[in-house]
């Protein structure tokens, strides 16, 4: 995996994570740091995921976007049901 396909992976994960907060606002912006970590991880985990079951459904070059959308969106509604008392 080349260096601008993990940028990509990044841009398009933190994209997630800011509209999910969008969603979901919360009172403290340290809750947007981490649902960016939290995106970051559950985009990784999703894409190595897709690519040990070789799973394939959407990609754009080396980056498996159909594992790794729903790893992300999977870890960022663990972290709300979480941290829900931080949440409110």
């Amino acid at each position: 995996m080349n260096p601008l396909t993990i940028v990509l992976g990044g841009v398009i994960a933190t994209l997630v994570a800011s509209v999910f907060f969008l969603v979901w606002p919360s009172k403290s912006y340290r809750m947007l740091g981490l649902c960016v970590v939290v995106s970051w991880i559950g985009f990784a985990a999703g894409h190595f995921a897709a690519e040990a079951g070789d799973f394939r459904l959407w990609t754009a070059g080396p980056l498996n976007l159909g594992g790794a959308l729903p790893g992300t969106l999977a870890a960022l509604l663990l972290l709300r049901v979480l941290a829900l008392k931080e949440w409110r």
